[in-house]
């Protein structure tokens, strides 16, 4: 698909894993129409329609029904941790700045993180101009 390649070729390009979805127009067009409650089930089930179209398939139940992992840090765990970990204080700092997501950012330092960086490289000035320094420099140019 040439839409998929242009895409990741645009995204490597930038360092950004960028994850696209497998619906076209009509996909999301025929999903917007389904009644909520088949979107999303009360009982809180991730990815009903999937798994219940998986479920039609000759898949295994245990992969069908099998709960969704986070992707973790399986190619340098040690390095992540020690990031977020020197980043923590100023991850707090910026959950201090955005009170309304400061709930949801506390366990999620990283998104917190990124939030402050992404702040510092594309708001600040309004990106007008290529932002450059290490993650702490720009951190604290947002705190």
């Amino acid at each position: 698909n040439f839409q998929l390649r242009l895409v990741d070729r645009h995204s490597m390009a930038h360092s950004l894993e960028v994850r696209v979805p497998f619906l076209g127009k009509s996909h999301r067009e025929a999903s917007s129409k389904l009644p909520m409650d088949w979107r999303l089930p009360n009982n809180m089930e991730e990815k009903a329609a999937l798994r219940a179209a998986a479920d039609l398939t000759n898949l295994p139940k245990d992969i069908v029904r099998r709960p969704k992992l986070p992707a973790g840090t399986a190619t340098s765990p040690s390095l992540l941790k020690n990031f977020l970990s020197d980043l923590k204080p100023r991850g707090d700092e910026i959950c201090k700045r955005f009170p309304k997501f400061a709930k949801v950012l506390a366990g999620q330092p990283e998104l917190a993180i990124g939030l402050g960086l992404f702040e510092a490289m594309h708001i600040l000035d309004g990106g007008r101009s290529k932002r450059t320094g290490s993650a702490i420099e720009l951190l604290d140019e947002v705190i």
